[in-house]
């Protein structure tokens, strides 16, 4: 099933892009940064896209993976093959999250914008990355064909915005934002992006580092659970 998947991703031009599209912005990051373009709160933000572009672009990849599936009518095939269907649908969300962990985890260590210990980079890749299940879930409950889920597509895109909308707040304002699944693993790294500020009591943030990561994971699970049933009703199965 794995080398299947990879050659399915392959096959068509727009999969292949997004598996090296987060990669892309993970050295435009890295350039930024090193050469000094960006630097203060702008670095903050920079860190914060890099961090979650890779969760959203492989969420689209699996995604429309999926919406080719239903075309090629893939899904018919499966159901009446020893493995059940929602087996298929959650290998192929549990591969593109993988990648995306990966992934993620090589654009927060290549920006080089903070110093990170591989255990918290590791746990923030993980809750960024959760985004992969939900993008994909919501593409294949709104569209029944590629136009209609590039839409899709561009329109959840906004939900990036909110995690940096709240990078701009420390205070209660900040739960305006959490809407979205990427705000805790945004607020995770800009905990980490402060930290020496708030060692020395200069700044305050409503939570800590594992309070955002512990929050962020039952939030995402629950919506990871919502879009799935969403899923399932939208497509009868």
């Amino acid at each position: 099933m794995a080398k299947f998947e990879i050659k399915n991703l392959l096959r068509e031009k727009m999969t292949a892009v997004m598996m090296v599209y987060p990669l892309i912005f993970g050295f435009l990051g890295r350039y930024l940064i090193t050469n000094e373009i960006i630097e203060g709160q702008a670095m903050g933000v920079v860190a914060t896209i890099t961090a979650l572009m890779a969760g959203f672009a492989y969420g689209a990849m699996a995604g429309f993976s999926l919406l080719d599936d239903r075309d090629d009518q893939v899904f018919d095939s499966i159901q009446i093959s020893p493995i059940p269907l929602k087996v298929y649908i959650w290998f192929k969300l549990f591969f593109a999250y993988i990648m995306a962990v990966l992934g993620s985890f090589f654009i927060i260590w290549y920006t080089g914008a903070f110093d990170l210990s591989v255990e918290r980079l590791l746990v923030i890749s993980i809750l960024a990355s959760l985004q992969t299940p939900i993008t994909a879930l919501l593409v294949n409950s709104f569209a029944t064909n590629k136009v209609e889920g590039f839409v899709t597509m561009k329109a959840s895109g906004f939900l990036l915005l909110f995690p940096i909308g709240g990078f701009f707040f420390l205070d209660a304002k900040e739960w305006l934002f959490s809407i979205a699944p990427g705000h805790w693993a945004a607020k995770a790294v800009q905990y980490s992006l402060l930290s020496p500020q708030i060692d020395a009591v200069f700044v305050e943030m409503n939570l800590s580092f594992y309070q955002y990561i512990g929050f962020g994971l039952l939030y995402n699970f629950l919506l990871i659970i919502g879009t799935y049933a969403i899923f399932k009703k939208k497509n009868n199965l």
